[in-house]
């Protein structure tokens, strides 16, 4: 009979052999309305919902995870074939992930009080208080735009930065425009009592991971997409959110 090593060595030889299946894909993201909004049963957010039936159409069904969005970002760096949304492709970010597929584009404009004065130049906005939202890349289009980092605070959250911005604590907010509205009117502040001013930057929203997705998982992940783009399922989700 052949000894134990030499049925290793036969058994190394197949195509299939001593191959695990991959780990399954999960998805996560954080309470960030609309895009993602925790604990609303069937309106988890217009992201959410577009991500996992897309993830659906393109044969893994899964639910998003919600956690602080702090600890998604560091469960998508830390675990292969972790996706994450809704991700803003920045410079720095751009070596730390695969571009998954591009969800959509936001606005980060600087918010103040209605009936205070508007922020509408670089200028102005310098000479103000801002808060922004921690873990965000807004504290980082600020330094690129050369704004000194004891102007600006970090928020946990965006009702924080919210919060503040209505006791003084902060002139104005820097964040993206229709998650700072969306969330005044969610936590039943008027959205009328803010005004945007100047738009600094735009930048693209992504489905994202740190690493083990392949080319093939990428290009039906992309595939399916394409088809709730033609099919018009995606302009569905976003009118129950009434985004355009």
């Amino acid at each position: 009979m052949p000894d134990r090593r030499h049925l290793l060595l036969g058994l190394s030889a197949l195509p299939f052999a001593l191959k695990a299946d991959p780990a399954p894909l999960q998805v996560v993201t954080g309470d960030l309305p609309p895009f993602a909004i925790e604990g609303q049963g069937d309106r988890p957010g217009f992201l959410v919902e577009l991500t996992e039936t897309l993830m659906a159409q393109a044969g893994w069904p899964v639910k998003v995870q919600f956690f602080p969005w702090a600890r998604a970002m560091q469960m998508a760096l830390a675990q292969p074939r972790t996706l994450i949304l809704p991700l803003t492709r920045t410079p720095e970010r751009e070596p730390q992930y695969q571009w998954l597929v591009k969800l959509h584009v936001q606005h980060f404009a600087f918010i103040t009080r209605a009936g205070e004065p508007r922020v509408d130049t670089v200028e102005q906005a310098r000479s103000r208080k801002l808060v922004v939202l921690r873990g965000s890349p807004n504290l980082a289009q600020l330094r690129r735009h050369g704004f000194a980092d004891e102007r600006v605070a970090q928020a946990a959250s965006v009702d924080d930065m919210l919060r503040m911005l209505e006791h003084g604590m902060a002139d104005a907010i820097y964040g993206g425009d229709l998650v700072n509205l969306y969330n005044a009117r969610l936590s039943g502040r008027d959205p009328a009592g803010l005004q945007v001013g100047l738009t600094l930057e735009s930048g693209e929203v992504w489905l994202a991971a740190s690493g083990g997705v392949s080319e093939d998982e990428r290009q039906r992940l992309l595939q399916a997409h394409a088809a709730l783009q033609r099919n018009g399922a995606q302009e569905r989700i976003w009118a129950r959110y009434g985004v355009r």
